[in-house]
């Protein structure tokens, strides 16, 4: 069929306008996915399950959870690093993933390959002992493991994960040996001490806290300033008889290059979340809390973090 010359123009007209018209299109116009790089069961997937579950009220879209486990959190975030930078695929990003382990491992991704874009939560970790374990406050267990050197076995995540840094801490604080296993993320971790598998664990409050109300584990003392709110009867581990502090934030992340203004567009959407009652209610029937950071305070953050961390880890491994 031959066409006319009018309608030649409006079809050539329409082929060079289809682009601009796509990249006008409405940030997001289709459905956002967050990846979590470690196991089901541990912090990371419980909190990226309540925040996909109520996403779209504050995004206009659904946010879908996608678990991508493999390699301590590796095979997550390179997945993430590796996908287009359109904004509609986040990380659910860690400071071992995105501020330590980049430093010290030869990993397929660095720390600049990612974008912070929000903070969503700020925790302690709490250590816990197996209900049969021979000790059950920190001194016991510091005792146990000086006169036992390598008995006491711990549940650990990952190298240079979460709870991999908690025990290395303490065995620098407290001059012991202790020997770690890792079980690839904090749900089998917590698998493995719940079985007697192991004596002792470190872990989110998320975690760790019903399996301590239930009398399943005997709390020991939290890596913090002061006592989780929750959680108020667990003393510091400084008060306990070691200086242990260390914290662990969740949040957003997507592959540099990603436009700022779908950073900010993202960002904003997570502020409008950890403000909303609904939200803030599911968080705490998980025993966390929200911390939100915006895009850019909370790249300052990381930022000094990152520089924390590596001093951090080399005092230990000294």
């Amino acid at each position: 069929m031959k066409l006319s010359k009018s309608m030649a123009i409006t079809l050539a007209c329409t082929a060079l306008l289809t682009p601009f018209w796509a990249s006008a299109q409405p940030f997001p116009n289709k459905p956002l996915r967050l990846v979590t790089p470690y196991p089901p069961g541990g912090g990371t997937s419980l909190h990226a399950s309540i925040i996909t579950a109520t996403a779209e009220a504050f995004f206009g879209q659904p946010m879908i959870s996608v678990i991508r486990a493999g390699g301590g959190g590796v095979v997550g975030a390179t997945e993430v690093m590796k996908s287009a930078n359109d904004g509609y695929t986040m990380l659910f990003g860690d400071p071992t993933l995105n501020s330590l382990r980049p430093q010290v491992e030869a990993l397929p991704f660095k720390i600049d390959d990612f974008v912070p874009v929000a903070r969503i939560n700020y925790s302690p970790s709490i250590f816990v002992a197996a209900a049969n374990a021979p000790f059950s406050d920190l001194k016991g267990m510091v005792e146990y493991a000086r006169a036992n050197p390598d008995k006491l076995v711990y549940s650990s995540d990952n190298l240079n994960g979460l709870t991999y840094v908690a025990f290395e801490m303490l065995k620098k604080a407290s001059g012991t040996r202790m020997k770690g296993i890792e079980f690839g993320g904090g749900g089998p971790a917590m698998t493995q001490l719940l079985g007697g598998n192991t004596m002792a664990y470190a872990g989110l409050p998320v975690v760790v806290a019903d399996h301590i109300s239930s009398g399943k584990v005997k709390a020991i003392c939290v890596t913090d300033t002061v006592r989780w709110a929750a959680l108020k009867n667990i003393p510091t581990c400084e008060e306990a008889g070691t200086r242990i502090i260390w914290h662990f934030w969740l949040g957003a992340m997507v592959p540099k290059g990603t436009p700022q203004d779908r950073i900010d567009m993202l960002s904003a959407g997570f502020e409008k979340m950890t403000k909303d009652p609904g939200f803030l209610a599911l968080i705490g029937r998980i025993n966390s809390k929200v911390d939100y950071l915006g895009s850019k305070e909370f790249a300052r953050v990381i930022a000094d973090e990152q520089k924390d961390l590596k001093v951090l880890y080399d005092s230990i491994k000294k």
